[in-house]
């Protein structure tokens, strides 16, 4: 999906303490070992994706002309450029307003502008900070609360948007499924991957509706397991019926897929300011088979992964190497890098806040 999803990828298994930090049974946050193993896999990932990030660049260099590149440079139109930076703001819109439904129907008002830089922090935190997207949540959520939001809206909140994430997640994945194909183009690993991603979607969403809001109904044993507690804890404060209320998924699941649909529009974009057109189909294949295998990477925002797969994919799809090497490197550009500037300001001013 989206950088977020990346944009905000959404973990349901999150519990937020007063002091709006993650808890759970067992899992020794505080201590200073802790803390340092976290901090040595978090640079590790981030050297390993840099390393990765420089091997894709060598490799697309190396089976591609000097001249193709010149050529490339010559017919650029850098205008284009802007477009996609609009279409880029347009997705933590949509990001934002996926908390905002669920207030609204709850009647609270959550200002558009506030909505937007907790997608912005949000992004930040999940991204520097990487553990399935938890860490930028827990912030959010907890920002939700400073402001006067009741619990069980914010817990509420967290559920339809990761439910409604993982409904747009299937909803795409089989569109692309089916776009592969007819044009004849599946690859057994990509189907395989999509396939089990899929099965896990549906019966995480679906257990999520079915426990939402039920303290006392499930099993005590569940409690007892380290990885089910602090996901029975959120389901069992999060109000029932905004969770289970179709209309308020919809909404939701409609946002995910305007992020989607926006993301693939800025990748179109990208390549035809390099001066070439690319098919939309295989624009879109190609970016969610990239943020398909960016999603079960080890590295922070697929970081490596997702350039490879994008690049391979976009090629196949007809767009030479020499651009689909920069198409994906800008929108990396203005999908991740450039909105941790923002996100780094708004997460501070968040985390002063709390």
């Amino acid at each position: 999906m989206s950088e977020e999803n990346a944009k905000g990828t959404t973990s349901i298994t999150l519990h937020v303490n007063g002091n709006g930090a993650e808890v759970g049974p067992g899992t020794g946050l505080g201590t200073g070992e802790h803390r340092s193993a976290l901090r040595a896999a978090r640079w590790f990932s981030w050297i390993f994706g840099f390393a990765m990030l420089a091997a894709v660049i060598i490799a697309a260099l190396h089976f591609s002309e000097e001249q193709e590149f010149l050529r490339l440079a010559e017919r650029a139109q850098p205008w284009w450029l802007a477009v996609a930076i609009v279409l880029q703001v347009g997705t933590y819109l949509a990001q934002g307003e996926t908390w905002r439904v669920v207030t609204r129907a709850a009647g609270i008002v959550l200002p558009l502008w506030v909505a937007f830089k907790l997608s912005l922090a949000q992004l930040f935190i999940s991204q520097a900070l990487p553990s399935g997207g938890v860490s930028g949540t827990v912030v959010v959520a907890r920002a939700l609360e400073l402001r006067g939001v009741p619990r069980s809206v914010v817990m509420a909140s967290v559920l339809v948007d990761g439910v409604s994430y993982y409904a747009a997640y299937v909803l795409t994945l089989v569109l692309a499924l089916l776009i592969s194909m007819v044009e004849g183009r599946v690859n057994p690993l990509i189907l395989a991957v999509a396939l089990c991603l899929v099965v896990f979607s549906v019966a995480l969403t679906t257990a999520a509706l079915a426990l939402a809001g039920r303290r006392r109904t499930t099993p005590a044993w569940l409690g007892r397991v380290p990885l089910l507690a602090n996901m029975l804890s959120l389901l069992g404060e999060a109000d029932p019926t905004l969770v289970r209320s179709f209309p308020l998924i919809l909404k939701s699941v409609l946002f995910h897929l305007a992020i989607v649909l926006l993301d693939t529009g800025t990748v179109w974009v990208l390549i035809r300011s390099l001066g070439e057109v690319a098919s939309p189909t295989g624009v879109y294949t190609s970016f969610i088979a990239s943020s398909l295998l960016r999603t079960i990477s080890i590295v922070p925002g697929g970081l490596g992964v997702f350039e490879a797969t994008s690049v391979v994919a976009l090629q196949h799809a007809g767009v030479s190497i020499p651009a689909s090497l920069a198409a994906t490197l800008l929108f990396r550009g203005v999908s991740f890098w450039l909105p941790m500037v923002p996100g780094l300001f708004f997460s501070r001013d968040i985390k002063k806040a709390t």
